[in-house]
């Protein structure tokens, strides 16, 4: 099993699927263009893009400017591609909502040792002026796989350490007759957890956040609100956005000033708490549990 990286990642959901599809591809290219980070060659998985009768499990490898060519050519809906080398891989997806949701959402998943940016925020900030969206976020691959991981078997401990005793567990029981039970674990008060706004679209409380002209339809508060609250560093509004910053770096800690920092943001956005360590009501001021190299003492 492969350890999910502590890269920075990022997150853009779209109220409707994005028109022309290329111009995404395009963008995101073009970012990775001028930070001399272009990969010669992609992997296309052409199980992606709902166009049945083209898909197979080939992959093809592709050219940046070939992977365009094949979204126009193949009117494709969605793309996922590729850049290979395992520890060194970058991918990136463009998915749509499925039982009649318009939403649409861009992804990515970087390897720890990628070459890939550490901030995305011109990328982001270039698609959200161009296309309808919902928001963007950016944050630490690890912390958040971590505060979202809702498997409570023998993986659980391999990754993230120490099962917090006080967290609730439940058997999930098997669909099918072959398989067997699943041990789940409660992570609905986890500060660093998503809330689904769509299928395909999660708010995350994160440390910086775009949050579109579209997002105010899913919050329980007003924009007026969030331009009035104090703790906030920096606030920037535009046409296409506001801009959110409120911690210097992404959050990688549910606990301490970080945990009650998320916590503001679960109270302003939804009228919803959080707690650290699960089960005890409150955010605790040490760290507790995790990984190790989530904790501020680590040394590698």
């Amino acid at each position: 099993m492969m350890p999910i990286s502590d890269r920075i990642r990022f997150s853009i959901g779209f109220e409707t699927p994005p028109e022309p599809l290329v111009d995404v591809w395009h963008c995101l290219s073009q970012f990775l263009r001028e930070d001399r980070l272009m990969p010669t060659v992609f992997e296309v998985s052409q199980m992606w893009g709902h166009a049945p009768e083209i898909q197979s499990e080939k992959y093809l490898k592709l050219s940046a400017i070939e992977v365009g060519a094949l979204i126009v050519d193949r009117s494709l809906k969605g793309f996922k591609v590729d850049s290979g080398q395992l520890s060194r891989a970058m991918s990136f997806f463009l998915t749509q909502g499925r039982g009649g949701e318009r939403n649409a959402r861009l992804g990515c998943s970087i390897e720890a040792n990628a070459k890939t940016p550490d901030d995305w925020s011109k990328l982001i900030e270039t698609i959200m002026m161009k296309f309808e969206t919902i928001g963007a976020w950016q944050f630490h691959g690890r912390y958040s796989f971590w505060q979202r991981d809702t498997h409570a078997d023998d993986r659980y401990e391999r990754r993230w350490g120490i099962r917090p005793p006080g967290a609730r567990i439940w058997k999930e029981p098997a669909k099918h007759a072959l398989d067997t039970d699943t041990l789940m674990i409660d992570t609905s008060l986890n500060p660093g957890r998503y809330k689904d706004l769509s299928s395909e679209v999660s708010f995350l409380p994160t440390a910086e956040m775009w949050l579109g002209p579209y997002f105010w339809q899913y919050a329980q508060c007003t924009k007026e609100e969030v331009l009035a609250a104090d703790f906030f560093l920096e606030k920037r509004d535009t046409p296409n956005y506001l801009y959110l910053k409120c911690w210097p770096q992404p959050f990688t800690r549910p606990d301490g000033e970080q945990g009650r920092m998320q916590q503001r943001l679960w109270k302003l956005f939804f009228h919803e708490d959080c707690e650290w360590p699960p089960g005890s009501g409150t955010i605790c001021d040490e760290p507790m549990y995790g990984p190790p190299e989530l904790m501020p003492d680590y040394k590698p």
